[in-house]
């Protein structure tokens, strides 16, 4: 199977907070010892210090980290779970978090933790320039076997209007290509392989349309 982090990296970069756009965890460990579970392992003192871009973007620390392993994904869910109650971020920041955590939850399974976390993950309406709440609302709909509101959603995504002067850049100004909307291509998969497991549909998802 191929890596789920190069997806959530993806992911993250085109509609996360992070770019110039409570459950008690039963995870845990003592403060001061790595933490370990089977094959996962990683120091949550030094997890819980890294700044919320370095715990959620850098490939080698944060959760990513951990999640590189797919055995570890529900280990890396619930370390987004104690980074962000432990910690005092923004609230941008804590809808990136709770999003990523509901969509290592789906990964393994865990679709009713998944959903109630995604939709903490929905802007305002008026903050709403990318259709990113048709995204969300379109990823729960997956989740709930529920075709017809997946494909409403997915009408409503489509017809988001390109903002005037859309250029996106790279951190050294150079001209990128970004898909608009974002995220389109990921609910046309959620249609496509509406049969298969949120896990399958990022790599595995082969279904023609």
């Amino acid at each position: 199977m191929q890596s789920t982090t190069s997806s959530f990296t993806m992911r993250a970069l085109l509609v996360t907070g992070f770019l110039s756009i409570t459950i008690a965890s039963p995870f845990s460990v003592a403060k001061d010892t790595n933490t370990e579970s089977e094959t996962c392992s990683y120091n949550e003192v030094e997890m819980l210090k890294l700044s919320p871009r370095e715990f959620d973007q850098n490939l080698e620390k944060g959760w990513r980290e951990v999640a590189k392993a797919e055995a570890c994904r529900e280990a890396a869910a619930d370390l987004i779970h104690t980074y962000y109650t432990k910690n005092e971020i923004s609230k941008g920041a804590m809808r990136t978090f709770v999003w990523h955590e509901g969509q290592l939850r789906a990964e393994v399974g865990q679709y009713q933790r998944a959903i109630s976390l995604m939709k903490q993950a929905r802007k305002s309406p008026e903050k709403d320039m990318s259709g990113w709440n048709y995204y969300v609302d379109a990823t729960i709909a997956f989740l709930q076997s529920d075709r017809e509101k997946l494909k409403n959603q997915r009408e409503k995504l489509a017809a988001v209007p390109k903002p005037e002067g859309f250029n996106p850049t790279d951190a050294d100004g150079n001209p990128i290509e970004i898909q608009w909307p974002p995220n389109l291509n990921i609910v046309d998969k959620f249609i496509r392989c509406f049969d298969q497991a949120y896990s399958e549909v990022y790599t595995e998802c082969t279904a023609e349309k």
